[in-house]
């Protein structure tokens, strides 16, 4: 494809907040998104998903179909997000919609633009079905970025925009319930090769807005997460993220706290421990030394903070 950006501008056209609502012009914008799709499918000759979709014309109907889809759970209070490429006319619109987002990565990255502008709404967290909808939207994502692997960075993203909700008119526990389900999200794209990305994101989130968005039991939730995945041997630049993170004051202040188990701590530094053991070249031990140094006596010291 040799204007990308066009793609993506007649897919914000089809899912976008902004998007077209007269039927003839929206299957002219799906139809030249089934040329593309069909242009890069014959230039790659790839067969990824087992797109089968032989003619223009039955593709164009399913860029069609998936943008109407968002747009019927948009407007529901909540929808069945499954990883299952089971589609039929008696099943829900949420499992349609499932199914199509795994088969066809552009109905994915349509969804994705969906999902995005929809969340990026401040007035989207103030309505009566968020708390029920959001997960479900959370689930596609997650299932989105388990069979589109191209798809990972737009997923994050769209993690760190529901990161940032907040609604005092939703109780506190279903706020960190969906902040929650993000933070998990966001661990599944550490396992799926984002790590670093991961934790800059977050690194950058407690610089940015403090504990506002991220409070100390979130930020406990998630270094667990990331202790309880991270295995040894480790990279220099994987050390200089995950280390510099412990190190953020809002990080220290909460992993030193009474509600963070020893065992923890104990983790954490046996990791150190173990980085230290593999760093046997000069380079590693000049870029990574001095920060285990700082870690380890961060955490192994016996105080604690209440």
């Amino acid at each position: 494809i040799k204007h990308p950006f066009t793609i993506t501008t007649l897919l914000h056209n089809l899912f976008g907040a902004k998007r077209i609502r007269q039927l003839e012009t929206r299957l002219k914008c799906a139809r030249l998104v089934a040329l593309a799709v069909t242009a890069s499918e014959r230039a790659s000759r790839s067969q990824q998903h087992d797109i089968t979709v032989s003619n223009e014309d039955a593709l164009s109907q399913i860029v069609l179909k998936g943008s109407q889809f968002c747009e019927q759970v948009e407007n529901m209070v909540s929808f069945t997000a499954i990883d299952s490429v089971e589609e039929g006319h008696e099943t829900s619109v949420g499992r349609q919609l499932s199914a199509i987002c795994i088969k066809y990565p552009v109905i994915a990255q349509g969804a994705l633009i969906w999902a995005k502008e929809l969340a990026s709404n401040p007035d989207f967290v103030t309505t009566a079905a968020y708390p029920t909808l959001a997960p479900c939207i959370l689930c596609l994502v997650r299932i989105i970025s388990i069979h589109h692997p191209l798809a990972r960075p737009a997923a994050l993203e769209l993690s760190m925009i529901f990161i940032g909700h907040s609604n005092s008119d939703i109780s506190h526990q279903k706020m960190e319930s969906i902040k929650e389900q993000c933070l998990r999200l966001m661990l599944l794209l550490s396992a799926q090769g984002l790590c670093i990305e991961v934790i800059s994101a977050v690194k950058d989130k407690l610089r940015k807005n403090g504990s506002s968005e991220l409070d100390s039991a979130l930020i406990r939730y998630f270094v667990s997460g990331l202790l309880h995945t991270v295995q040894p041997p480790l990279t220099v630049p994987f050390c200089n993220s995950f280390f510099g993170l412990l190190l953020e004051r809002q990080c220290v202040d909460a992993l030193k706290s009474q509600h963070f188990a020893k065992s923890r701590h104990d983790e954490i530094t046996q990791l150190v421990n173990q980085v230290e053991s593999q760093g046997n070249e000069a380079r590693f031990w000049s870029n990574v030394r001095p920060m285990l140094s700082n870690v380890k006596s961060v955490y192994s010291a016996g105080a604690v903070l209440n």
